[in-house]
C-alpha cells in the first residue's frame, strides 16, 4: 500500500476508486467511520462487512497497490484545485439533506453559503433570443436584490442566467458534469473565469475527468440542491432541464416556469411544467415577492463586467433586445438621425456588444 500521511489524502483515495459512488461510499462509512480505517483493512475484510459487487471490489483493490490517485492528487495541488469534504463547515449545507450527496466537492473560486437565497436558472441550450434575454433579465433582477444563481454553465439559457447575475453585483456558481479544470463548453471560457472570480465553478467529479454523458444527470442533483427556487426558461418536452426539476420536486423546492407558445417546441417542457402546478413566471419581478426578497432601491453599483458607455451608446443599447430590430424602427425610437444612428451603431459593434444578424437587422450580442 500507498504511504498516507493526511486526513485529506485518504478523502481523496476514497472518492477516486474505481466504481465506488456516493452512495457507497456512505454505506462504507457508516461501518467503517473513517476512511483510514478503511484503507488500513484488507479488501476481504471490507467485503465481509458490506457488499461489494466485482467491480467494486475490483477497484478497491487495484487502488491500494497503484499510484493512479495520488497523481491526480498531485494535479491537483498544482493546479490550485480546492477541495472539501461533507464533514468540513464549509461544506454547503444545502447539500448535506441529500441521500447521495457529494462526499468530496472540487471547487475553483468560493462555495455558496446560507446566507444568501440562490435560484436556479436553467432551460435549453440551443435557445431562441428572446429566451436568451429573459434569462438573463431574470438573472440581473434576482443579483440587484440580493439572490445569487446557480446552473450548469451550459451555452444558451444557463449561461444567460449566469451573465445576468454578474451583470446585476451577484454571484453565480457554475456546477460542472466533468472536472473543474476542463472549461466545458470550451466557448463559455469567458463565463467560467468570470465565475471563479464572482461566486464558483464546483463538480464532484475528480481532476481530469471528462464531460461523460452519464455525469449530467448526477450534476443535475447538485444544480437543484444548492437550490432555494428553480426557474425553468424555454425546455423541450424532453428537456434535460426536466431532470433538474424532479431532483428539485424530490427535494422540496419550489419551480417556476416561463410560459409560451404552444406552437414551439421550446416552451413544450415549460407549458407541461405550468398545467403540473409549478408556478407561472409571467412578470419578471413577481418571483421577488412570492420569495419575500425586499427590492433594493436606487442600487447604483457598477461591476466590472459592465462596459463605460457614452449616453448616446447607452440609449441605443437600451432600445436594443435580443429581437432583431431594423434601422427605421430604431430611427423611430431614438428619434434621430441616419447618420446619427449608424454612427451610434458602428460604436456599439467595435465594442462587441451588437451583432447584425441579418443586413440592416440589429440585436444585442448574446455572451458567451
Amino acid at each position: 500500500m500507498q504511504n498516507i500521511t493526511t486526513e485529506l489524502e485518504y478523502w481523496f483515495w476514497l472518492c477516486n476508486i474505481d466504481g465506488i459512488g456516493s452512495r457507497k461510499i456512505q454505506e462504507l462509512l457508516a461501518y467503517f467511520k473513517r476512511p483510514e480505517v478503511i484503507y488500513r483493512l484488507k479488501v476481504e475484510e471490507i467485503k465481509s462487512a458490506v457488499y461489494l459487487n466485482e467491480r467494486q471490489w475490483i477497484g478497491l483493490k487495484e487502488s491500494k497497490k497503484d499510484e493512479k490517485w495520488k497523481n491526480k492528487l498531485e494535479q491537483a495541488r498544482k493546479k490550485g484545485i480546492r477541495m472539501v469534504t461533507y464533514f468540513e463547515p464549509e461544506y454547503p449545507s444545502y447539500l448535506m439533506p441529500l441521500p447521495d450527496k457529494p462526499i468530496l466537492l472540487y471547487y475553483f473560486g468560493k462555495l455558496p453559503t446560507r446566507q444568501r437565497k440562490m435560484a436556479a436558472i436553467i432551460g435549453a441550450r440551443n435557445c431562441t433570443r428572446y429566451g436568451y434575454s429573459i434569462a438573463e433579465e431574470i438573472g440581473k433582477i434576482l443579483g440587484k436584490n440580493g439572490v445569487d444563481t446557480v446552473s450548469g454553465m451550459a451555452r444558451g439559457i444557463d449561461a444567460a442566467g449566469q451573465w445576468g447575475t454578474l451583470e446585476g453585483g451577484g454571484e453565480s456558481y457554475g456546477i460542472l458534469g466533468c472536472a473543474v479544470d476542463i472549461c466545458y463548453p470550451r466557448e463559455n471560457r469567458q463565463l467560467y473565469d468570470a465565475l471563479i472570480e464572482k461566486g464558483g465553478i464546483i463538480s464532484e467529479f475528480g481532476p481530469g475527468i471528462q464531460p461523460y454523458a452519464s455525469n449530467f444527470p448526477m450534476r443535475n442533483r447538485i444544480i437543484s440542491g444548492l437550490s432555494d427556487f428553480v426557474i425553468v426558461v424555454e425546455a423541450k418536452e424532453r428537456s434535460g432541464s426536466l431532470i433538474t426539476v424532479d431532483f428539485a420536486l424530490e427535494q422540496g423546492k419550489e419551480v417556476y416556469a416561463v410560459p409560451g407558445r404552444i406552437t414551439d417546441q421550446l416552451s413544450l417542457g415549460c407549458n407541461r411544467l405550468i398545467a403540473q402546478g409549478a408556478g407561472i413566471l409571467s412578470d419578471l419581478e413577481s418571483i421577488l415577492e412570492d420569495f419575500n426578497i425586499n427590492k433594493r432601491k436606487n442600487e447604483t453599483k457598477v461591476t466590472k463586467f459592465e462596459i463605460e458607455l457614452a449616453e448616446p451608446e447607452k440609449l441605443l443599447y437600451s432600445d436594443l433586445g435580443f429581437e432583431p430590430k431594423n434601422i427605421q424602427t430604431l430611427m423611430e425610437d431614438t428619434n434621430w438621425s441616419f447618420l446619427e444612428l449608424t454612427e451610434t451603431l458602428l460604436s456599439l459593434q467595435l465594442n462587441d456588444l451588437i451583432e447584425e444578424p441579418i443586413k440592416g437587422y440589429y440585436v444585442k450580442k448574446q455572451k458567451q
